[in-house]
């Protein structure tokens, strides 16, 4: 009995409110409506016309200014010159040009341009004489030779409407004249721009902005000329109205014939042009009583519709409310009311529970995104990530932990060969297992490399641990013993040295690799430090070797801001060991053929534009600025080659997949074999340059197949989908209609 109540309780609560709701603040804003509207309506309709002709004053001052602004472009233009028009090759192309300036303004019928002194004028067809002008292409009632001429040498722009204009033999127009000197604000111009302009132009510019008004509509000049009419009523005589001392804007009541019009004006600040309309006052007063009645109908109206739909919104209110409530209670035991009967609650909590559930959800799956994390892990080792605020602002959002204290590069060198395509998975495994390690005091973190045969490791020591530099080699032991157990391989590591700043973790990097050009002089799973070559007896003229290969290897990176620190540490210990005049030049001499011959094996010996100016210093400090410069530019050309071998990889590797996506054995191993690449590089690579996986690029490029071909073939579904490399049939069909929303069969027959 309480469900059977309950129901039509809330429903009369809701009709109850809908009603309350619309009701009253309807009753009260009928009343000032319809007590206002009456005796403003009139101001409204006025203020209109108001409107309408500001309209109409401000489209016509812009289409003005254009051909203002034509008038400015063609004067400063050097295709538009007396020599270009009468030249015989180029007359064509100023002909030309002339008609791209005419197809700028909607409301241009022709475009003429006159040079002072001169019996020809040229336009959009071509060249005249004046007197060809005047007797084949348009007759002037009004309009002769010397008048013409005497227009066409005017200082100042005006306008002049021509009544009657007859159009080659056989066409009737009036026209508006417009003549422009040219060039603007010279006091004494060199020629005129005229532009003819059809008055019934002017006259649908009018009409389409004052729509279906009944009266007449004037513009006027500043000599006040009638320059273009849209005339509605005939019985208006505007010629007995005094609209010379009409005001900037307003309305007036005028008398012509012994009956009342109408007539609202507006003046142009820009051009003093008078925009005037004129109605009869009776047509006004019926179009205002007509209003009123539907004013009254209207509301009442509204009021019954709202009432309708107070009851309708009530009636079906309920319904949807206890559906929703019910699919939010699907698969829970409990089938008692709720408690209070609070549904909408119950809605709220439910729609909030889901939206953190999926929150929670869309954020764990973006930080568990092995894309942006091996992105994050490759600008760190190149230095891309300018400030320490970024780099912990990133790692933060990735969740990954870089321990805050004492940072190294380990890279691991495998042999040459080591993998192939029968223990590629073996590699995967083992890269995967590097990638996120956790030892007492530190953390290690994996990177994939661009080459098939060495991972980067980056080690991050907590800053409690002491001893950092043993803790170290305690570390990078553990991880070659680690590789040793999991897969039987020995490899060589290059360990670069230690640095308290994230920020510096490129410099260690640079470091590790440097250790590559000692790998073959050290038998096969050794562990070779940066600082150990170091130790090595120094050059015999005088900079440490460690220096050296730090330079060639940061240079060989494009780390431009390793590459200057490491320049600078050699000349700064230039500058502080004394050293004869001989002897700093060789050492000179010895740093320049290093820089030169890094250059050399890059292939960027191109770029060294002046070898004689580098080799022909005064100074020290001048040597350093000359080779500073050269290692910068030299740095950004490496860091752009990379970029451009990306490219040409990406175009590579997207063409062989659209050549070889219709082969079943397709697949992200084979694609690594035949580039060298290893297969979560390749992975990571294909994502952040298509934008999808690797899966479902393959997968767009075989749903497109196979739809061209359900529209343009008859083949059997069968073979189409075994020809894009689908085997199973029964799953690809299933596929097909969840991405496209049909069948196979379905689609064929759609877009037949």
């Amino acid at each position: 009995m309480w469900r059977y109540w309950k129901k039509p309780r809330l429903l009369y609560k809701y009709i109850i409110s809908y009603l309350f709701i619309f009701l009253v603040p309807f009753l009260l804003m009928s009343m000032i409506i319809y007590y206002n509207s009456v005796s403003s309506l009139r101001k409204e309709i006025e203020q209109s016309n108001i409107n309408k002709l500001e309209q109409v004053e401000n489209i016509t001052n812009e289409r003005m200014k254009e051909l203002e602004t034509l008038a400015a472009r063609i004067s400063y233009d050097p295709r538009l010159t007396p020599y270009m028009f009468s030249h015989n090759y180029y007359g064509g192309e100023a002909i030309d040009e002339l008609n791209k300036y005419k197809a700028n303004s909607s409301i241009i019928e022709e475009l003429f341009i006159y040079y002072h002194n001169a019996e020809t004028i040229y336009s959009t067809h071509g060249s005249y004489s004046i007197d060809a002008l005047l007797n084949n292409k348009y007759r002037f009632n009004e309009w002769k030779k010397q008048d013409l001429l005497n227009d066409l040498h005017s200082t100042i722009p005006f306008i002049k409407p021509i009544d009657h204009v007859v159009i080659n033999e056989d066409e009737h127009e009036n026209m508006i004249a417009y003549l422009f000197p040219i060039s603007p604000g010279n006091p004494s111009p060199y020629g005129t721009v005229m532009y003819f302009i059809k008055e019934r132009k002017m006259t649908d510019l009018i009409q389409n902005i004052l729509g279906d008004f009944e009266g007449n509509a004037y513009i006027i000049n500043e000599d006040n000329q009638i320059i273009a009419s849209s005339i509605n009523d005939d019985s208006i005589n505007i010629k007995k109205v005094d609209y010379a001392s009409s005001s900037r804007s307003g309305i007036n009541n005028v008398t012509i014939d012994g009956k009342d019009y109408s007539m609202v004006s507006v003046k142009s600040d820009m051009s003093n042009w008078k925009f005037i309309t004129v109605m009869d006052s009776n047509q006004f007063f019926k179009r205002l009583g007509n209003t009123s009645l539907i004013v009254f109908i209207l509301l009442v109206i509204i009021f019954i519709i709202g009432f309708i739909l107070a009851i309708l919104l009530g009636n079906n209110q309920y319904k949807p409310i206890r559906n929703i409530v019910e699919i939010t209670r699907k698969g829970k035991n409990n089938t008692q009311e709720m408690e209070g009967g609070n549904e909408l609650e119950t809605i709220r909590q439910t729609i909030t529970n889901v939206f953190e559930d999926h929150q929670t959800l869309n954020e764990a799956m973006y930080m568990q995104k092995p894309f942006a994390r091996d992105q994050f892990f490759v600008k760190l080792l190149k230095g891309d990530i300018p400030t320490k605020e970024e780099i912990e602002t990133l790692s933060k959002a990735l969740q990954i932990d870089l321990k805050g204290g004492t940072y190294f590069v380990g890279i691991i060198y495998f042999d040459k060969g080591m993998f192939h395509e029968a223990n590629m998975l073996e590699r995967e495994n083992l890269f995967n297992k590097l990638s996120d390690m956790s030892f007492e005091n530190a953390n290690a973190h994996g990177i994939d490399l661009l080459y098939n045969d060495a991972m980067a490791v980056i080690i991050s020591i907590e800053e409690s641990a002491k001893q950092p530099s043993e803790l170290r080699k305690q570390l990078v032991l553990e991880i070659r013993q680690f590789i040793k157990e999991f897969s039987l391989i020995e490899p060589t590591i290059g360990v670069g040295g230690l640095y308290t700043e994230k920020i510096q973790i490129n410099r260690s990097y640079i470091e590790a690799l440097a250790t590559i050009e000692y790998k073959f002089i050290n038998p096969p799973g050794s562990i070779i430090y940066f600082e150990d070559i170091s130790l090595e007896p120094e050059q015999s003229l005088g900079y440490p070797k460690e220096e050296q290969i730090k330079l060639i290897q940061s240079i060989k990176q494009g780390d431009k801001v390793v590459a200057i620190e490491t320049l600078r540490h050699i000349f700064s210990k230039l500058d502080h060991n004394d050293y004869s005049i001989q002897v700093l030049k060789c050492i000179c001499f010895d740093i320049i053929n290093t820089i030169v011959k890094t250059i050399s094996e890059t292939g960027l010996s191109n770029n060294i534009q002046d070898f004689n100016r580098i080799v022909d210093f005064y100074s020290i400090e001048q040597l350093h600025t000359r080779l500073e410069t050269l290692v910068l530019d030299i740095c950004q050309e490496v860091k752009g080659k990379k970029e451009s071998h990306n490219d040409q990889l990406r175009n590579d590797i997207l063409a062989y997949i659209q050549e070889n996506y219709q082969h079943y054995e397709l697949s992200l191993e084979s694609i690594a074999l035949k580039f060298k690449l290893s297969v979560s590089y390749l992975s990571r690579f294909i994502k952040e340059q298509t934008g999808v996986t690797f899966t479902q690029y393959v997968q767009e490029l075989r749903m497109e197949n196979v739809k061209k071909q359900l529209k343009e073939t008859q083949q059997p579904i069968k073979d189409i989908v075994v020809q894009v490399g689908y085997k199973d049939v029964a799953n690809f069909t299933r596929k097909f209609k969840k991405i496209i929303g049909v069948t196979p069969g379905q689609y064929r027959k759609l877009n037949r």
